[in-house]
């Protein structure tokens, strides 16, 4: 069973930035690359392969490397990354906890890409930069457009739908139905159906995801298809156990 920390994790801000920066680098690179591309470092193997492009690049720029290779080794004690040695090497990897967070990151830049395009009028010239993407994070994506409720995406699912493999295309096809079918529904109803389709488009991690409750200082399972936690930018991670959030716990 993966391990719980104590410890108090690092800003909410810091976080996202470091797992951002972690994102190129996810089994190809240790502690040390990464904090060099959040230091902004000019070393040649990082300019080589691109990393100071990644948007974290030089996030840290006023601190020293000791300084931040002490905030990864904490996002390390504090479980949302974990060091996985491939041959003799150790290399970051997400654990459950820190791709839960990096999933809904990457689902919300392409949702943002997206009104970006339609607010300049911009019409893409191929979708399929989106095919071969991973699974989890596009399936999200499309629960996030389906959760706008809104038609504007439809001519680019279309777009979408043409180019990707058939679970995908069968996926696009009911987010765009839904759309379509949205203003003859009930509100009840469109809750509804969004409940059903998060059963299919919200993919459960492979291993569980432990939170520690801050009333009560229990473990308790984070339930990462519980829609109710995407339906903002940003992923909503609970505080409370359930017990505690609805008043049930007697201790």
């Amino acid at each position: 069973m993966p391990k719980i920390n104590r410890l108090k994790p690092l800003p909410d801000a810091e976080l996202k930035a470091i797992l951002r920066a972690a994102d190129d680098i996810i089994a190809s690179g240790g502690r040390t690359l990464l904090s060099q591309i959040l230091k902004g470092s000019k070393v040649r193997k990082l300019l080589e392969l691109g990393l100071d492009r990644n948007p974290s690049y030089g996030y840290y720029k006023e601190l020293t490397l000791e300084q931040i290779t002490e905030k990864v080794d904490h996002m390390i004690r504090t479980g949302y990354l974990e060091k996985e040695y491939i041959g003799k090497l150790p290399m970051i990897v997400f654990t459950p906890l820190g791709w839960a967070i990096e999933k809904e990151r990457r689902a919300e830049e392409l949702v943002q890409s997206w009104n970006h395009w339609l607010e300049n009028h911009i019409t893409p010239t191929s979708m399929e930069d989106l095919k071969d993407r991973n699974r989890g994070v596009m399936f999200l994506f499309l629960y996030k457009i389906l959760c706008t409720g809104d038609k504007k995406y439809i001519p680019f699912l279309k777009m979408w739908e043409s180019i990707d493999y058939i679970k995908v295309k069968q996926e696009i096809r009911r987010v765009i139905q839904a759309l379509n079918e949205k203003d003859t529904m009930t509100d009840s109803g469109w809750t509804q159906l969004l409940t059903e389709r998060a059963q299919s488009l919200l993919v459960k991690s492979r291993e569980p995801i432990l939170l520690l409750c801050q009333s009560c200082d229990r473990i308790f399972l984070f339930d990462d298809t519980n829609p109710a936690y995407y339906m903002s930018s940003g992923l909503n991670l609970p505080t409370e156990c359930m017990n505690c959030y609805s008043g049930d716990n007697d201790d």
